[in-house]
C-alpha cells in the first residue's frame, strides 16, 4: 500500500513481489530447511524452481480450460494442488538440500 502512492499497481507489486521473494528465501535457507550455507549459493536454484512452477501453473491452465470436466473456477485451486508440493520438493531436495549426513556429523564429533 505504502508503494501505490509513488509508483503505479504494477511497479509496486514488481517491488513486494521482489521483497516477499527474497525474505522467502532467507527464511527457507535458515529456518524451514536450516542448511546454514549462503544465499547466494542457493538463489539460484531457488528462482529456477519458482519459474518452473510458474511454467508448471501456467501450461496447467492453458491445457486446462480447454477440458469440459473441469469448472473454469477450480483450475487455480488444482494448480496450486500441484505446484505448491511441487515448490517443496524441489526446495528440500535440490535448492536447500544438505551435503552431510546427519550420521557424519553425530559420530564424527566424537
Amino acid at each position: 500500500m505504502a508503494l501505490l502512492g509513488p509508483t503505479n499497481a504494477t511497479v509496486a507489486m514488481a517491488i513486494g513481489y521482489g521483497i516477499t521473494s527474497l525474505l522467502g528465501l532467507t527464511l527457507s535457507n535458515r529456518w524451514v530447511f536450516q542448511t546454514g550455507t549462503s544465499v547466494k549459493s542457493v538463489i539460484w536454484k531457488y528462482y529456477a524452481t519458482y519459474v518452473f512452477t510458474w511454467l508448471i501453473s501456467v501450461l496447467f491452465a492453458h491445457f486446462a480450460s480447454g477440458w469440459p470436466l473441469i469448472d473454469s473456477r477450480l483450475i487455480p485451486i488444482i494448480s496450486l494442488m500441484i505446484t505448491v508440493p511441487t515448490n517443496f520438493l524441489l526446495s528440500k531436495f535440490w535448492v536447500f538440500h544438505k551435503t552431510t549426513l546427519k550420521e557424519v556429523r553425530h559420530y564424527g564429533s566424537q
